[in-house]
């Protein structure tokens, strides 16, 4: 009879997690961001234009308008949605691993050129084809500079969005490294030595010899090959760049794309070790991938 009602009030607990996990991804997918904020960027245009013109030309405010505020949000999925894509191909040819601050300049100038053109073609146009006349040119510069601040301010919110939940997986993925990480063993003549994966550079195959070099500038060497040891190392953090060389994401310094889909590679490497390496064709597309993991 125990086992009867204990198996009666698992059933009902699982009910109710499953209930209650289903409601929580209902709840995230209606207030997604996304297009919470399309909603939330239109109301504010809307509402922030009609208060200074009421307040501009002295008058009773503005009656409730669902046209205006249904253009309001049109034109918001235009604006945001197109600094948005400018986000995305930037996130393809000039990642944030480049130098965040060349990226934050170009991101935002390109952003902000976006919005004032766009702004003006669609005030311009739909007030021209559905109302049949122009905005005055102070009233156009209240709509420019309440515009392009507003969307200014939520494009930095989507930004600031980016790099919080990429943060949060950069950290996840680090406990799960620490967690997954097996230290590396070596043998220097009749000693053993065992160093962990985070003290590890690089590795460079010579001579049919393999040398692991650590942050420490040591050349120490491994008994077996480079692909024994890539199977390894952490896939996240270690990159076989060639035949000869295994790179670590801390040493990337630079990449320049070179002819035929090659991709140079610049190390802070010292003491005589390679400070290039070349990316073949093939690879390509897997090393811009792995970087991009790890700064995304």
């Amino acid at each position: 009879m125990i086992g009867i009602e204990q198996s009666r009030s698992l059933r009902l607990n699982g009910r109710s997690k499953q209930t209650k996990n289903i409601f929580t991804l209902s709840t995230k997918r209606i207030f997604k961001w996304s297009w919470i904020s399309i909603l939330l960027l239109g109301i504010s245009c809307n509402l922030l234009i009609n208060i200074i013109l009421d307040f501009k030309y002295q008058r009773s405010l503005v009656s409730f308008s669902l046209e205006e505020y249904v253009n309001a949000i049109v034109a918001s999925i235009f604006l945001l949605g197109g600094t948005r894509l400018i986000t995305k191909n930037l996130d393809k040819k000039l990642p944030w691993s480049v130098g965040v601050k060349r990226r934050m300049l170009v991101q935002l100038g390109l952003h902000l050129l976006f919005i004032i053109v766009t702004l003006n073609a669609l005030v311009i146009s739909v007030t021209y084809v559905f109302y049949g006349g122009f905005y005055a040119f102070g009233d156009l510069m209240v709509i420019n500079i309440s515009v392009v601040s507003l969307v200014f301010f939520f494009t930095l919110i989507d930004t600031g969005i980016f790099f919080f939940s990429n943060w949060k997986k950069a950290s996840n993925q680090y406990v799960i490294s620490n967690k997954d990480q097996k230290p590396i063993q070596l043998s220097v003549g009749k000693t053993q030595h065992l160093i962990t994966q985070e003290d590890i550079k690089c590795a460079i195959g010579q001579s049919g010899l393999v040398v692991i070099v650590t942050n420490e500038g040591r050349r120490l060497p491994y008994t077996q090959s480079l692909d024994a040891l890539m199977s390894k190392l952490d896939p996240r953090v270690f990159f076989r760049a060639n035949r000869q060389t295994i790179v670590s994401h801390g040493i990337v310094q630079s990449m320049k794309a070179m002819e035929y889909g090659k991709i140079q590679v610049s190390l802070s490497m010292e003491n005589g070790n390679p400070d290039e390496v070349t990316i073949s064709r093939t690879r390509a597309a897997e090393f811009r991938k792995w970087m991009n993991a790890q700064t995304a």
